[in-house]
């Protein structure tokens, strides 16, 4: 985007930004000074509208009380007809539709045809039983025509004797809010305390008892309006807001609402509005014409300037300056840029010499013109910049003599590692060979550990059953020597029973002798169980001596089974040593293959260093041959520049 156009945006925006804040500003503030007037004027003429009601209702009020007060009125002892005629002439002359006189129950006490039977069921007679004063009824309808009631009590010496009761045509009312007129779309409320309207120019809404909340849609304005107090509020409905004034009608149980459109007021200031913003696209658009004429002139004369600055970026140092003859910025710069570019030649120029001299290798030469500005420090810092060129390439020249014979030592030095390091290669080769071997044998010996192990453990497992089946052998002889032990008890008392029986034999062939003949069968017997007996002492010695020479060998066998069970005891031992000598062999052959995989692992590792070495050192001593003739070859380039001698500027 070129300049003109730039200065008619920013001109633009600008203007159109002021017209935007000042419209805004002006809207706010018209809005705001409309809200405080019509915060200020609407509870007053809401409590002047409020104050003709009550008068109304007074006016109303002191004829019902007028006709109260009538001495045929309060008087137990006046007729009937007395009374009724001073109804007739009461209701002939005021506007009531109806008058009567009710009893503490609210039935009809005297009235004509046209007054309701009673009056309980209606609102206002609760009220007349509590207060005992004047209550106006809310307004009702009756064969289509609203009207509202009146009533007193009639009392004589604190004694209630009858409600007088007058019903009033809405008129009244409806000239009232007919007179309230605050702007075109306003409109009048006239509620009880439940909200319904008891008063509106629309008699529809007083006759369908509608509620303003219903008709109006503001939430929450029934609770403003029947706070009791005079106020103005604003409230929104459908998107649109109104100024909502309120007041009580003192001496009844209404209320006066008036709802008032805030755009009613906001006509003039809407048209202030749209004449300012008339004015604004006026101005506006003289603006854009000056702006657009003037940034033209503004355009050609910067065009010519940044066509020359165009050229100077692309190096011509030739081309004159056209001069701009105005009195503003743009001659200046003009002239400014012609002399800067007078300047920037000369400084060029010498500075080309300079640099085109160095570029030869001539380094003795110096910048002498005159410098003005911050070409100062382009003079000065391209001054230092030789001489630091003249001190480094000195330094350059030293030090490629230096790096020449330092270059040739570690030539040789490279040669002798090359050489170490190809011997050392080759030792590690061997040690590595070496411990290959080695390495084969320890695990040929830690296999045969292994196994010996294993042969180890089976022969314990072997040994530790036979040690197991001859602890049982043990238990079994002694398991026999007991049973032995038993039968030798029996057989002994066998031996006891055929001495005993041998001795009762005896003694029965004692007997039997004695019988003589009566005892000679008996003594056959007695004979017969002495041989029994004799048998038997003889089998039960014959046995006994079986079983001990039995004992005998059972413990002769005990004895060898002892001795064949501590050998084993021994020989299980001697194996558990062995496995425990196997174990530790096995467990050192393991250390020394570890150590000696942790040696070839070192020796391989010092071999690849060794052959990173050697690899280092050929590459060393190739580099150094490099080196060698790089430090000759500087040392002809540095001869080469023309340098300043020491002192000389």
């Amino acid at each position: 985007m070129n300049i003109k156009k730039k200065i008619v945006v920013n001109t633009l925006l600008i203007v159109m930004v002021v017209a935007v804040v000042l419209m805004l500003v002006m809207t706010a503030s018209m809005k705001t000074l409309t809200n405080e007037v019509m915060q200020d004027v609407l509870p007053s003429m809401i409590k002047t509208a409020s104050q003709n009601i009550e008068a109304n209702m007074h006016m109303l009020a002191d004829r019902i009380f007028m006709i109260g007060d009538n001495d045929v009125i309060t008087q137990k002892d006046s007729s009937l007809k007395e009374k009724r005629d001073v109804l007739r002439k009461a209701q002939s002359g005021i506007e009531f539709v109806w008058l009567g006189l009710y009893d503490a129950k609210g039935k009809l006490y005297l009235g004509d045809q046209s007054c309701p039977k009673e009056i309980g069921n209606t609102a206002m007679f609760p009220l007349l039983g509590e207060t005992q004063n004047l209550v106006i009824d809310d307004v009702t309808s009756s064969d289509g025509q609203l009207e509202f009631a009146v009533g007193i009590p009639i009392m004589s010496n604190e004694e209630l004797l009858y409600y007088l009761v007058g019903n009033y045509k809405y008129d009244i009312l409806n000239d009232v809010m007919t007179n309230i007129n605050l702007s075109v779309n306003a409109d009048a409320y006239i509620v009880n305390q439940e909200g319904k309207i008891m008063g509106n120019r629309d008699q529809g809404l007083v006759a369908d008892q509608a509620n303003i909340q219903d008709e109006t849609k503001l939430k929450g304005l029934l609770q403003k309006v029947s706070s009791g107090v005079t106020g103005v509020s604003l409230m929104e409905a459908s998107g649109k807001t109104s100024y909502v004034s309120y007041a009580p009608i003192n001496g009844t149980r209404w209320y006066l609402a008036v709802i008032v459109p805030q755009n009613d007021f906001m006509g003039p200031a809407d048209e202030s509005i749209l004449f300012s913003m008339a004015v604004t696209g006026i101005l506006l658009a003289l603006a854009i014409i000056f702006t657009f004429r003037f940034s033209s002139k503004i355009q050609k004369s910067l065009k010519k300037v940044t066509g020359r600055i165009g050229l100077l970026a692309k190096g011509d140092l030739k081309t004159p300056t056209e001069i701009i003859r105005s009195k503003d910025e743009t001659g200046a710069l003009s002239q400014a840029l012609s002399d800067t570019v007078e300047s920037i030649n000369g400084y060029i120029s010498e500075l080309s010499d300079i640099l085109e001299s160095m570029s030869g290798g001539n380094f003795k030469v110096e910048v002498q013109g005159t410098f003005d500005g911050d070409f100062v420090v382009m003079k000065e810092s391209l001054n230092k910049i030789i001489s630091s060129m003249n001190q480094m390439l000195k330094s350059i020249k030293k030090s490629s003599q230096e790096v020449l014979m330092t270059a040739n030592i570690v030539s040789e030095s490279a040669g002798q590692v090359h050489n170490g390091s190809t011997e050392q290669s080759n030792s590690l080769n061997v040690l590595s060979q070496e411990t290959a071997a080695i390495e084969k044998n320890i695990q040929d010996v830690d296999s045969n550990t292994s196994l010996v192990g294993n042969l180890m453990g089976t022969a314990k497992e072997s040994i530790g059953t036979g040690n197991e089946n001859m602890t049982n052998l043990l238990d079994a002889m002694e398991d026999i020597n007991r049973n032995a032990m038993e039968i030798t008890k029996i057989t002994k008392y066998m031996e006891d029973i055929s001495f005993q029986t041998n001795i009762l034999a005896l003694n029965a062939s004692v007997e039997a002798s004695r019988a003589g003949s009566a005892g000679a069968g008996f003594a056959v017997v007695a004979e017969e169980v002495r041989n029994l007996a004799a048998q038997s002492a003889d089998s039960s010695q014959h046995t006994t001596e079986m079983i001990n020479e039995s004992l005998e060998a059972i413990k002769q066998g005990a004895v060898y089974a002892k001795k064949v069970a501590e050998s084993f005891h021994d020989i299980e031992e001697v194996s558990n040593d062995i496995s425990v000598i196997t174990e530790r062999l096995s467990e050192s052959v393991g250390v020394q293959k570890n150590s000696l995989e942790n040696m070839s692992g070192q020796i391989a590792q010092i071999r690849d260093f060794a052959q990173q070495n050697l690899d280092a050192s050929y590459e060393s001593s190739t580099a150094s041959q490099k080196l060698n003739k790089q430090a000759q070859h500087l040392q002809y380039v540095s001869g080469q520049f023309k340098l300043r001698e020491d002192g000389e500027i």
